[in-house]
């Protein structure tokens, strides 16, 4: 009976969509414009009408879509004049992107450790970590938490360096009145299949920063930028030759920014949700032994959860290892590991990340293997060992769903005590 009752489990899926984002889909096939490098047909385009609402959206005056996110931290260093010889302070737990955004423009990413109770950038590591080649910090909001951005924010002006946060697992969080990627000096984010703002794959930059936008919109256009379609005839072309920087082709597609704008639309109803299951589980998970909630900053006045995060003490479970751990509860709660996981490797435990396999890397960033490997930065290596991760879809679950990951974490608990009792 107990396994006929699991096998009905039914988790939420991701991604999720409404009419709206079919219907602008349908516009775009009906429009024949399908790039934004594509001739002028009279309406205003989708991507434009999503750079406009998602600046409006984060309280900017300017967003450039990217094909991605990484485009989006490449364009953003480049706007703020990082290349060859500079350095750029990274967090060591984080997707690679963060730390190959900055190799691939020439630059060396300086891998700082993270905060034990956030996962972020630690800003007394930043601070010791500054040299005279540094020219940028890259803070990165993880899983269900924000970087501490006034400390991150003085320590910039104190050092004159520009701060890009790294905003992709954190659409629509909120410190202290401005949103996730409104604080720093450039915003960038993901929009690929996981995010909890997704079109398959996508990203985007903010700022409000005339200069840096504009640099920006070259720099994922070929060196071209949009001119108003009030001066455009039926066939013209609206990205124009600018050629102030040497740019690339980054440019979001029509049919991704019509399903951005659908996916908007649902994006704070979907938070909130979120937001308040998480909150449900902090208080129910915080009773059972040897469990650690993540922190939350006093600032920090909506959070958004691309993975709901729970530490755990290794001592306590035996020494297990959080995929032991995962496995458990995955069992219980009858689900695959896209929606249940450890975090990700540290950028250098990586297999992923192997900069020295590439000949067009300078040698002086790319280092060799044994130079990455051996770096010691002990809170990031030890997440992946001791945190489980929930994928945020989980968290638009039913009350009586989140009750049942509260009870898998009591069974594991109850079946430690009866290890214990038993020796």
């Amino acid at each position: 009976m107990k396994s006929a009752v699991k096998n009905e489990l039914k988790w939420p899926e991701w991604p999720q969509f409404e009419q709206s984002a079919i219907t602008n889909l349908l516009q775009v096939f009906e429009n024949k414009r399908w790039a934004i490098s594509g001739y002028w047909t009279g309406q205003e385009s989708m991507e434009q009408k999503f750079a406009q609402a998602f600046a409006e959206y984060n309280q900017v005056k300017y967003c450039v879509p990217t094909t991605g996110g990484s485009a989006a931290l490449v364009i953003a260093l480049e706007a703020c004049g990082v290349g060859h010889g500079d350095e750029v302070i990274v967090p060591a737990l984080t997707w690679l992107a963060t730390a190959t955004s900055v190799l691939n423009v020439n630059a060396l990413p300086v891998l700082v450790d993270v905060e034990p109770d956030t996962y972020c950038i630690d800003p007394i590591k930043i601070e010791a970590a500054i040299t005279d080649k540094t020219k940028a910090i890259i803070p990165v909001h993880l899983y269900g938490c924000m970087a501490n951005m006034d400390e991150i924010m003085r320590i910039a002006e104190k050092y004159n360096l520009y701060v890009i946060e790294d905003s992709a697992q954190s659409h629509g969080s909120v410190w202290n009145g401005k949103k996730a990627g409104a604080i720093g000096h450039i915003g960038c984010f993901s929009m690929q299949q996981g995010k909890v703002l997704t079109s398959g794959e996508g990203g985007a930059a903010i700022t409000n920063d005339p200069v840096l936008f504009a640099r920006m919109e070259q720099l994922r256009a070929d060196s071209r930028m949009i001119v108003s379609g009030h001066n455009l005839h039926y066939g013209d072309m609206q990205l124009v030759a600018k050629g102030e920087v040497q740019g690339k082709n980054f440019c979001m597609s029509e049919f991704h920014a019509a399903i951005l704008l659908g996916q908007l639309e649902l994006l704070d109803s979907q938070n909130a949700l979120r937001e308040a299951n998480a909150r449900y589980l902090d208080k129910q998970l915080a009773k059972i032994p040897g469990l650690k909630i993540m922190k939350r900053y006093e600032l920090v006045e909506k959070q958004t959860y691309y993975g709901y995060a729970v530490r755990f003490d290794r001592a306590y479970y035996n020494d297990i290892e959080a995929e032991v751990f995962c496995e458990k509860l995955r069992n219980e709660l009858m689900m695959g590991n896209f929606s249940l996981h450890p975090p990700y490797p540290p950028i250098h435990k990586s297999k992923l990340f192997c900069p020295w396999t590439l000949k067009r890397f300078d040698p002086a960033i790319a280092k060799d293997e044994s130079y990455w490997r051996s770096l010691e930065l002990p809170v990031s290596q030890s997440a992946e060992l001791e945190c489980i991760i929930f994928h945020h879809a989980v968290l638009l679950s039913s009350r009586d769903h989140i009750d049942l990951i509260v009870s898998a974490f009591h069974k594991v608990a109850q079946e430690v005590e009866s290890g214990r009792s038993a020796i």
